[in-house]
């Protein structure tokens, strides 16, 4: 994301030109050039962690990564793309933010690096109503994308996962 990859040093990081909008030690957030946040996690000063998150607004729909559409690429779309479902973390399936339900999908790149594309789709609180195992999947629109280590996934989420029945590592 934005020439960024895992295990990048914060040093090389920090050289983003790119407004910082909250810091913590282990954790730097910016506001990306289409107005959303990109926050960047390291352990032990080398990049394990990026998400990229829509801030809900039409102008910011292009994602860092990928050619998805955030609010109007869906699950569906996303499932068709990778062949595959992907994982999920256990306690993970489903969560709820004060907006929208959403999910967490996991997959894993085929690569000897360790990287997990984790995609959030969901949808508002008022339409949870419309929806049903009919059409659930073409009603969760992307939200984010992370781009993560899987052991430190691991750590922050738990070991147990949920596999899809034709899970398959991907290639972008």
């Amino acid at each position: 994301m934005l020439g960024i990859e895992l295990y990048d040093t914060r040093e090389s990081v920090e050289e983003l030109n790119l407004p910082i909008v909250g810091e913590e030690p282990e954790i730097i957030k910016y506001r990306t050039k289409n107005g959303n946040e990109l926050s960047v996690t390291f352990e032990n000063d080398k990049v394990v962690y990026m998400e990229n998150d829509w801030l809900l607004k039409d102008d910011g729909s292009e994602p860092l990564f990928t050619n998805f559409i955030f609010g109007k690429t869906s699950i569906a779309e996303i499932r068709n793309e990778f062949g595959t479902n992907g994982f999920t973390y256990s306690n993970r399936l489903v969560s709820n933010t004060n907006t929208h339900l959403v999910t967490f999908n996991c997959f894993e790149f085929d690569t000897n690096k360790n990287e997990v594309l984790v995609t959030i789709t969901g949808i508002t609180i008022e339409e949870k109503d419309q929806v049903n195992e009919n059409n659930i999947s073409e009603k969760l629109k992307l939200l984010a994308i992370i781009i993560a280590d899987r052991k430190y996934l691991d750590e922050i989420w738990g070991k147990e996962k949920v596999f899809d029945g034709d899970y398959k590592k991907i290639n972008l």
